[in-house]
């Protein structure tokens, strides 16, 4: 999808903590970076957030040593050395650890925020910048940072027996954290060159929040060497007064991406708007014959997926077809053999309700007192039991019968259904012999998707310049003539200055108080005297409306009506 959407160097790196996508966008070329579900990244961006804010020193250091390792090529964890976050963390632990720290600890631990992430719980406890009582009394200027960083990587290496840990604010023990390296070791990679991943802990930085990760997991036997000449390389250049380019020289420049490119209409501020709409139009009819094409493969490849899934369709209802029909002939026999069983059943047993009836009836009599109070022969007794009994194996062998033809039923349905079934699927099914195999047009869809892609590249691409050379028109024409904005201004300036002048004199006539910044505005606008000509034009168009409002009273003579009686 990236791809598609003219992204470039787009990397899938899984073998992260947190799999994240890599690219860089075509257009601004800022690199960027995608990861889903890092929710512990929330408060370790946090967490390094308040440590810029301590001191005005650390965002510069922190972004000048990741730019050194980013252009010597040892931040690069894909290639077997450390991360951009390591080297932040490395950074933080270095201005507290200086014989006069530049930051505190911020890591409170003290359970106040413990939040749960996948079944396991972090300590993300961290003290606020404003509460912070540190002051520092390392003075030292950002390049004396920076300086001091290297003296001390290179004269006092610190994973020789210690873990680079920001969570304590110092350098801990490997014995106290329990990290030591284990093999195999860094000695064995230099005798023998085949060992190229190195053993756990082999220079150990602590995540902050997460206790049991150790950021130098991704490190090879080849980039450890690498950072550890680098350190000495940076070492001895500064100490020779090199200047700071030098230092970061691009080692490998296949890694660096280009200078972003932000102002996104750098090429057209010295373009008219005559050769920007000529542009425009000439793009209008690139997307035109651009857009055709498209939605003519569009169709032909919809086409195809339609016949591939008709055809498709077609073969398994044949196959189904044929799987029913093949079931008929030995569901006949069944359904044979099942009527052929009941009704020999039938023949010898008569059904099994008159059986439970006479059953009933039998054992009726057998129970019952007598209401004559004439008691049972012992011959009519035992010719009663002798029926009972003969019942009973009646009805076992009914039911028997019962079963057969419940059976025989669920057959001949079942030989029914399958016989509709069938006639559905001739009905359903189109007769194909001249369209071929849905394979052949599965094919056709993928050709023309491939042809598609570019096509739909060129499109995106095309309507992205297309937006950007009518968002510039739109901002031009939006943009007003500073003079016109100067006079607009003015003008507002004066009706307002109109406005409050009426309003003042106002307050005079009324005899309500007003401030010597009103006073200063009424002399400027005429003084006194213009009030009293205000007071007077306002009697005199109130003299004129009462005038105008007040009826005529004189007498004068009528008009002559126009009925016919006046004629």
């Amino acid at each position: 999808m990236l791809n598609q959407d003219s992204m470039k160097n787009v990397k899938l790196i899984t073998n992260a903590k947190v799999p994240i996508v890599k690219f860089i966008d075509s257009q601004s070329m800022i690199p960027v970076d995608i990861s889903v579900n890092n929710n512990l990244s929330v408060y370790n961006t946090e967490l390094l957030r308040r440590y810029c804010d301590v001191d005005p020193r650390v965002k510069p250091f922190i972004l000048a040593i990741k730019y050194w390792a980013r252009n010597r090529g040892i931040c690069e964890p894909t290639s077997g050395t450390f991360s951009s976050y390591a080297w932040t963390l490395i950074a933080i632990n270095a201005l507290q650890t200086m014989q006069e720290p530049v930051i505190p600890n911020l890591c409170t631990r003290d359970g106040t925020n413990v939040v749960e992430i996948d079944g396991q719980n972090y300590d993300v406890s961290m003290q606020d910048v404003s509460n912070s009582k540190f002051i520092s009394k390392n003075n030292e200027t950002v390049a004396e940072l920076i300086i001091s960083f290297f003296s001390n990587l290179a004269t006092n290496w610190p994973w020789d027996d210690f873990v680079i840990s920001v969570r304590e604010g110092a350098l801990i023990t490997r014995k106290q954290k329990g990290w030591n390296h284990q093999k195999p070791k860094i000695s064995n990679a230099i005798q023998d060159k085949k060992i190229m991943r190195l053993g756990k802990h082999s220079l150990p930085v602590e995540d902050p929040f997460d206790e049991i990760h150790d950021l130098s997991i991704v490190l090879d036997a080849e980039g450890v060497f690498e950072i550890r000449d680098e350190v000495l390389r940076a070492y001895s250049l500064l100490y020779e007064y090199n200047n700071w380019e030098t230092i970061c020289e691009v080692k490998y420049p296949e890694l660096i991406p280009e200078s972003p490119q932000l102002d996104l209409f750098g090429d057209l501020r010295n373009l008219s708007e005559s050769e920007i709409k000529t542009d425009l139009e000439n793009l209008y009819s690139q997307l035109n014959i651009v857009e055709k094409s498209v939605s003519i493969r569009e169709s032909e490849r919809n086409d195809a997926i339609r016949m591939s899934k008709a055809l498709r369709r077609n073969a398994e209802l044949a196959k189904e077809q044929s799987v029913l029909s093949s079931e008929l002939r030995p569901r006949r026999s069944q359904i044979d053999e099942a009527q052929s069983k009941r009704d020999s059943s039938n023949n010898n047993y008569i059904p099994v309700h008159l059986i439970e009836d006479e059953l009933h009836r039998t054992y009726h009599n057998l129970t019952k007192q007598s209401e004559t109070g004439i008691e049972l022969s012992f011959e009519k007794e035992k010719a009663l039991f002798s029926w009972f009994f003969e019942l009973q194996s009646m009805h076992e062998h009914a039911k028997i019968t019962r079963k057969h033809h419940r059976e025989f039923l669920r057959l001949v349905n079942q030989q029914e259904n399958a016989i509709n079934h069938i006639k559905d699927i001739k009905h359903e099914i189109i007769d194909v012999k001249n369209l071929g195999n849905f394979r052949d047009f599965d094919d056709l869809a993928k050709r023309l998707l491939i042809e598609l892609n570019p096509l739909k590249k060129e499109r995106r691409k095309l309507r992205r310049e297309v937006g950007r050379l009518e968002a510039w028109l739109r901002k031009q024409k939006h943009t007003p003539n500073k003079q016109q904005h100067k006079n607009r201004k003015s003008r507002t300036t004066r009706r307002k200055n109109d406005t409050n002048v009426k309003e003042i004199k106002n307050k005079v006539i009324s005899g309500d108080s007003f401030s010597l910044q009103d006073l200063d505005l009424l002399l400027k606008s005429g003084g006194l005297k213009s009030v009293n000509n205000q007071s007077d034009n306002n009697k005199k168009s109130n003299n004129q409306k009462t005038k105008k409002n007040k009826p005529t009273l004189q007498p004068h003579r009528g008009k002559r009506g126009k009925s016919s009686k006046n004629i």
